[in-house]
């Protein structure tokens, strides 16, 4: 799996940026997209895919008839075609 430490210190060795840089690099990254998707606004990364928010409905319970989940915001994310052809032939490969 990968971590916020192991992405600033590949951003490092590629960039040639001090690693503090780096990880301040990743960190703003992705406070940045925190903040866009809490804000309802959506993301999208050319080739690599697209993050968005959707609402989701509120739920009653069988039980008493209440509300037991509110209306509330849901993240997901759709993969651009080049990601999506990528991962569909690693799998090949490995299978």
């Amino acid at each position: 799996m990968v971590t916020r430490a192991l992405l600033a210190k590949e951003l490092k060795e590629r960039s040639g940026l001090p690693y503090t840089t780096a990880a301040a690099c990743v960190d703003i990254l992705l406070e940045r997209m925190f903040s866009f998707l809490t804000a309802g606004e959506g993301i999208e990364l050319r080739g690599f895919g697209s993050f968005g928010v959707k609402t989701g409905a509120a739920r009653k319970t069988s039980i008493n008839g209440q509300t037991a989940v509110p209306e509330h915001g849901r993240v997901f994310f759709r993969p651009g075609e080049q990601l999506r052809r990528a991962v569909w032939n690693c799998r090949q490969r490995r299978g």
